[in-house]
Protein backbone atom coordinates (compact mmCIF):
# COMPACT_ATOMS: atom_id res chain seq x y z
CA UNK A 1 0.00 0.00 0.00
CA UNK A 2 1.63 3.36 -0.86
CA UNK A 3 1.54 6.09 1.63
CA UNK A 4 -0.72 8.31 -0.03
CA UNK A 5 -3.46 5.22 0.72
CA UNK A 6 -2.78 5.05 3.81
CA UNK A 7 -3.11 8.32 5.05
CA UNK A 8 -6.51 8.28 3.65
CA UNK A 9 -7.48 4.97 5.35
CA UNK A 10 -5.85 6.96 8.65
CA UNK A 11 -8.60 9.98 7.51
CA UNK A 12 -11.76 7.48 7.62
CA UNK A 13 -10.62 5.19 10.61
CA UNK A 14 -14.36 4.97 11.38
CA UNK A 15 -15.11 3.61 7.87
CA UNK A 16 -13.30 0.18 8.68
CA UNK A 17 -11.83 0.94 5.23
CA UNK A 18 -10.17 -2.60 3.46
CA UNK A 19 -9.02 -1.22 0.14
CA UNK A 20 -9.01 2.19 -1.54
CA UNK A 21 -8.62 2.72 -5.14
CA UNK A 22 -7.16 6.22 -5.61
CA UNK A 23 -7.69 7.28 -9.23
CA UNK A 24 -6.02 10.58 -10.32
CA UNK A 25 -8.35 13.64 -11.33
CA UNK A 26 -7.54 15.97 -13.80
CA UNK A 27 -7.26 19.14 -13.53
CA UNK A 28 -5.27 22.14 -10.97
CA UNK A 29 -2.27 23.62 -11.37
CA UNK A 30 -0.99 23.54 -7.81
CA UNK A 31 -2.37 20.52 -5.99
CA UNK A 32 -2.76 16.67 -6.90
CA UNK A 33 -6.23 15.37 -6.74
CA UNK A 34 -7.64 11.98 -6.72
CA UNK A 35 -11.06 10.05 -6.24
CA UNK A 36 -11.74 7.39 -4.31
CA UNK A 37 -15.39 5.77 -3.66
CA UNK A 38 -16.73 3.95 -0.70
CA UNK A 39 -20.20 2.73 -1.17
CA UNK A 40 -21.55 4.20 -4.24
CA UNK A 41 -20.10 7.30 -2.66
CA UNK A 42 -17.31 9.26 -4.20
CA UNK A 43 -14.82 11.92 -2.64
CA UNK A 44 -12.31 13.95 -3.80
CA UNK A 45 -8.73 14.08 -1.99
CA UNK A 46 -6.45 17.03 -2.89
CA UNK A 47 -2.73 16.86 -1.57
CA UNK A 48 -1.02 20.39 -1.75
CA UNK A 49 1.67 20.88 -3.77
CA UNK A 50 4.97 21.87 -2.87
CA UNK A 51 5.31 24.98 -0.30
CA UNK A 52 1.96 25.84 -0.85
CA UNK A 53 1.96 28.34 2.36
CA UNK A 54 4.00 31.08 -0.14
CA UNK A 55 0.98 31.07 -2.36
CA UNK A 56 -1.07 32.55 0.13
CA UNK A 57 -2.73 29.37 1.20
CA UNK A 58 -3.59 28.49 4.53
CA UNK A 59 -5.11 25.07 5.19
CA UNK A 60 -7.10 25.74 8.33
CA UNK A 61 -8.46 28.90 6.41
CA UNK A 62 -9.10 26.51 3.48
CA UNK A 63 -10.96 24.03 5.91
CA UNK A 64 -13.18 26.83 7.63
CA UNK A 65 -14.28 28.43 4.48
CA UNK A 66 -15.10 24.94 2.84
CA UNK A 67 -17.18 24.21 5.20
CA UNK A 68 -18.93 27.41 5.16
CA UNK A 69 -19.52 26.71 1.75
CA UNK A 70 -20.87 23.42 1.96
CA UNK A 71 -23.62 24.38 4.93
CA UNK A 72 -24.52 27.10 2.37
CA UNK A 73 -25.04 24.66 0.10
CA UNK A 74 -23.04 26.28 -2.40
CA UNK A 75 -19.65 24.04 -2.27
CA UNK A 76 -19.50 20.32 -2.59
CA UNK A 77 -20.55 18.29 0.79
CA UNK A 78 -17.09 18.49 3.55
CA UNK A 79 -16.54 13.85 4.36
CA UNK A 80 -13.79 14.37 6.48
CA UNK A 81 -9.97 15.78 5.99
CA UNK A 82 -7.13 14.22 4.91
CA UNK A 83 -4.96 13.01 7.53
CA UNK A 84 -1.84 15.23 8.46
CA UNK A 85 -2.57 17.30 6.01
CA UNK A 86 -5.30 19.34 6.45
CA UNK A 87 -6.64 19.73 2.95
CA UNK A 88 -10.69 18.97 3.05
CA UNK A 89 -12.09 15.59 1.68
CA UNK A 90 -15.19 16.73 -0.43
CA UNK A 91 -18.02 14.36 -1.83
CA UNK A 92 -17.38 14.89 -5.61
CA UNK A 93 -20.61 16.74 -7.08
CA UNK A 94 -21.76 16.45 -10.58
CA UNK A 95 -21.26 18.99 -13.04
CA UNK A 96 -19.18 20.31 -15.73
CA UNK A 97 -17.12 23.27 -16.93
CA UNK A 98 -18.21 25.85 -19.56
CA UNK A 99 -16.43 27.86 -22.06
CA UNK A 100 -16.78 31.60 -21.75
CA UNK A 101 -19.54 32.73 -24.02
CA UNK A 102 -21.57 29.43 -22.32
CA UNK A 103 -20.61 30.56 -18.65
CA UNK A 104 -21.77 34.35 -19.61
CA UNK A 105 -25.53 32.80 -19.68
CA UNK A 106 -25.36 31.77 -16.33
CA UNK A 107 -23.53 34.19 -14.66
CA UNK A 108 -26.83 34.98 -12.52
CA UNK A 109 -26.39 31.97 -10.40
CA UNK A 110 -22.43 32.07 -10.39
CA UNK A 111 -23.23 35.91 -8.71
CA UNK A 112 -25.89 35.00 -6.40
CA UNK A 113 -23.80 32.31 -5.35
CA UNK A 114 -20.52 34.77 -4.96
CA UNK A 115 -23.10 37.18 -2.76
CA UNK A 116 -24.40 34.44 -0.91
CA UNK A 117 -20.18 33.52 0.46
CA UNK A 118 -19.43 37.45 1.06
CA UNK A 119 -22.65 37.60 3.25
CA UNK A 120 -22.10 35.01 5.44
CA UNK A 121 -20.16 36.26 8.31
CA UNK A 122 -16.34 36.80 8.69
CA UNK A 123 -13.90 34.12 8.09
CA UNK A 124 -10.55 33.81 10.24
CA UNK A 125 -8.75 33.88 7.61
CA UNK A 126 -7.89 37.21 5.16
CA UNK A 127 -6.55 37.80 1.98
CA UNK A 128 -5.61 41.67 1.76
CA UNK A 129 -4.94 41.90 -2.04
CA UNK A 130 -2.13 44.51 -2.26
CA UNK A 131 -0.06 42.78 0.23
CA UNK A 132 -0.50 39.51 -1.17
CA UNK A 133 0.74 40.55 -4.47
CA UNK A 134 4.15 42.44 -2.26
CA UNK A 135 4.17 38.71 -0.37
CA UNK A 136 4.67 36.92 -3.86
CA UNK A 137 7.35 39.44 -4.94
CA UNK A 138 9.30 38.95 -1.77
CA UNK A 139 8.86 35.21 -1.69
CA UNK A 140 9.70 34.77 -5.39
CA UNK A 141 12.85 36.62 -4.87
CA UNK A 142 14.09 34.58 -1.57
CA UNK A 143 13.46 31.28 -3.42
CA UNK A 144 15.85 32.89 -6.66
CA UNK A 145 13.26 34.11 -9.08
CA UNK A 146 13.88 37.64 -9.39
CA UNK A 147 10.19 40.16 -9.75
CA UNK A 148 9.31 40.58 -13.82
CA UNK A 149 10.36 43.81 -15.34
CA UNK A 150 6.28 45.31 -15.14
CA UNK A 151 6.86 44.97 -11.10
CA UNK A 152 8.03 48.04 -9.97
CA UNK A 153 5.50 49.56 -12.42
CA UNK A 154 2.52 47.80 -11.63
CA UNK A 155 3.19 47.73 -8.24
CA UNK A 156 3.05 51.44 -8.34
CA UNK A 157 -0.86 50.81 -10.00
CA UNK A 158 -1.51 48.85 -6.93
CA UNK A 159 -0.45 51.55 -4.59
CA UNK A 160 -2.85 54.22 -6.47
CA UNK A 161 -5.98 51.67 -6.26
CA UNK A 162 -5.34 51.02 -2.29
CA UNK A 163 -4.68 54.47 -2.09
CA UNK A 164 -8.20 55.18 -3.80
CA UNK A 165 -9.77 52.65 -1.84
CA UNK A 166 -9.21 54.08 1.14
CA UNK A 167 -10.37 57.58 0.47
CA UNK A 168 -13.73 55.44 0.32
CA UNK A 169 -13.66 52.41 2.74
CA UNK A 170 -15.88 49.49 2.57
CA UNK A 171 -16.05 46.65 5.02
CA UNK A 172 -14.58 43.54 4.06
CA UNK A 173 -16.28 39.99 2.99
CA UNK A 174 -15.57 36.79 2.98
CA UNK A 175 -14.32 36.27 -0.85
CA UNK A 176 -13.02 33.18 -2.67
CA UNK A 177 -10.71 34.77 -4.27
CA UNK A 178 -9.78 32.22 -7.44
CA UNK A 179 -12.94 32.08 -9.74
CA UNK A 180 -11.45 30.70 -12.75
CA UNK A 181 -14.09 29.30 -14.74
CA UNK A 182 -12.42 25.57 -13.36
CA UNK A 183 -13.39 26.40 -9.58
CA UNK A 184 -17.39 26.94 -11.10
CA UNK A 185 -19.05 23.65 -11.66
CA UNK A 186 -22.47 23.51 -13.74
CA UNK A 187 -25.36 20.81 -13.88
CA UNK A 188 -28.96 21.15 -15.01
CA UNK A 189 -30.16 21.97 -12.17
CA UNK A 190 -27.30 23.88 -10.15
CA UNK A 191 -24.21 25.45 -9.61
CA UNK A 192 -21.18 24.87 -7.43
CA UNK A 193 -18.52 26.92 -6.15
CA UNK A 194 -15.02 24.87 -6.05
CA UNK A 195 -11.75 25.05 -4.34
CA UNK A 196 -11.61 27.55 -1.11
CA UNK A 197 -7.82 27.43 -1.21
CA UNK A 198 -7.46 31.00 -1.21
CA UNK A 199 -10.78 31.93 0.35
CA UNK A 200 -10.69 34.93 3.48
CA UNK A 201 -11.58 38.24 3.97
CA UNK A 202 -10.94 40.97 1.12
CA UNK A 203 -12.73 43.52 -0.95
CA UNK A 204 -15.94 42.19 -2.49
CA UNK A 205 -14.70 44.11 -6.11
CA UNK A 206 -11.76 41.86 -6.18
CA UNK A 207 -13.95 38.85 -6.08
CA UNK A 208 -16.11 40.57 -8.75
CA UNK A 209 -12.94 41.74 -11.07
CA UNK A 210 -11.13 38.19 -10.76
CA UNK A 211 -14.94 36.60 -12.07
CA UNK A 212 -15.07 39.28 -14.70
CA UNK A 213 -11.46 39.29 -15.83
CA UNK A 214 -11.33 35.13 -15.85
CA UNK A 215 -14.45 35.10 -17.99
CA UNK A 216 -13.19 37.80 -20.15
CA UNK A 217 -16.57 39.56 -19.29
CA UNK A 218 -16.66 42.81 -21.86
CA UNK A 219 -18.02 46.44 -20.75
CA UNK A 220 -21.73 45.42 -21.12
CA UNK A 221 -21.10 41.97 -19.80
CA UNK A 222 -19.93 43.95 -16.69
CA UNK A 223 -22.70 46.06 -15.92
CA UNK A 224 -24.85 43.28 -16.10
CA UNK A 225 -22.65 41.54 -12.88
CA UNK A 226 -22.68 44.83 -11.33
CA UNK A 227 -27.12 45.17 -12.05
CA UNK A 228 -26.95 40.86 -10.86
CA UNK A 229 -24.64 41.93 -7.60
CA UNK A 230 -25.85 45.04 -6.32
CA UNK A 231 -28.70 45.77 -8.23
CA UNK A 232 -27.80 49.12 -10.16
CA UNK A 233 -24.78 50.47 -11.39
CA UNK A 234 -23.08 53.41 -10.51
CA UNK A 235 -19.93 55.30 -11.97
CA UNK A 236 -18.43 54.17 -8.72
CA UNK A 237 -18.90 50.72 -9.30
CA UNK A 238 -17.89 50.65 -12.73
CA UNK A 239 -14.40 51.81 -11.93
CA UNK A 240 -13.89 49.98 -8.55
CA UNK A 241 -14.70 46.50 -10.30
CA UNK A 242 -12.43 47.76 -13.62
CA UNK A 243 -9.51 48.90 -10.73
CA UNK A 244 -9.74 45.59 -9.05
CA UNK A 245 -9.93 43.71 -12.85
CA UNK A 246 -6.11 44.77 -12.69
CA UNK A 247 -5.22 43.45 -8.95
CA UNK A 248 -6.85 40.16 -10.33
CA UNK A 249 -3.96 40.07 -13.58
CA UNK A 250 -1.39 41.10 -11.03
CA UNK A 251 -1.72 38.62 -8.45
CA UNK A 252 -2.23 36.01 -10.80
CA UNK A 253 0.77 36.66 -12.42
CA UNK A 254 2.97 37.25 -9.36
CA UNK A 255 1.47 34.10 -7.97
CA UNK A 256 2.76 32.53 -11.09
CA UNK A 257 6.51 34.06 -10.55
CA UNK A 258 6.69 32.11 -7.36
CA UNK A 259 5.06 28.96 -9.11
CA UNK A 260 8.33 29.00 -11.05
CA UNK A 261 10.48 29.08 -8.37
CA UNK A 262 8.86 26.21 -6.12
CA UNK A 263 6.51 24.27 -8.42
CA UNK A 264 7.56 20.78 -9.66
CA UNK A 265 4.42 20.49 -12.02
CA UNK A 266 4.76 20.03 -15.72
CA UNK A 267 3.28 23.30 -16.40
CA UNK A 268 5.08 26.54 -17.79
CA UNK A 269 4.40 28.93 -15.03
CA UNK A 270 7.15 31.48 -16.97
CA UNK A 271 4.53 31.72 -20.29
CA UNK A 272 1.59 31.90 -18.31
CA UNK A 273 3.32 34.70 -15.36
CA UNK A 274 4.22 36.44 -18.54
CA UNK A 275 0.36 36.34 -20.07
CA UNK A 276 -1.25 37.65 -17.15
CA UNK A 277 1.19 40.31 -16.38
CA UNK A 278 1.19 41.59 -19.99
CA UNK A 279 -2.98 41.97 -20.12
CA UNK A 280 -2.94 43.69 -16.24
CA UNK A 281 -0.14 46.56 -17.85
CA UNK A 282 -2.43 46.75 -20.92
CA UNK A 283 -5.37 47.12 -17.90
CA UNK A 284 -3.19 49.64 -16.05
CA UNK A 285 -2.11 51.60 -19.62
CA UNK A 286 -5.58 52.40 -20.76
CA UNK A 287 -6.40 56.57 -20.63
CA UNK A 288 -9.37 56.20 -18.15
CA UNK A 289 -6.75 55.60 -15.33
CA UNK A 290 -6.84 58.31 -13.14
CA UNK A 291 -10.51 58.85 -13.98
CA UNK A 292 -11.09 55.24 -12.37
CA UNK A 293 -9.07 56.22 -9.40
CA UNK A 294 -11.50 59.62 -8.97
CA UNK A 295 -14.47 57.66 -9.48
CA UNK A 296 -13.06 54.76 -6.80
CA UNK A 297 -12.32 56.97 -4.52
CA UNK A 298 -15.70 58.92 -4.89
CA UNK A 299 -18.37 58.57 -1.22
Amino acid sequence: MDLLTEVVRRSFRDWGLDSIELVPLAGGITNRNYTFTHHSRTMVVRVPGEQTDLLGIDRANELEATARAAALGIGPPVIGVLDTIGTPITELVAGHHLDATTFADRLPEVVQLVRQFHESGDLTGSFPIHRVVEWHARDAQIHGVAPPPQFELLHDVSKRIEAAFRSSPETTVPCHNDLLPANVLFDQHRTWLLDYEYAGMNDRYFDLGNLSVNVDLDRDADDHLLELYFGTVTTRRRARLALMKIMSEFREGMWAVVQQAISSLDTDFVSYANERLDNCARLAATGSLTSLLLDAATP
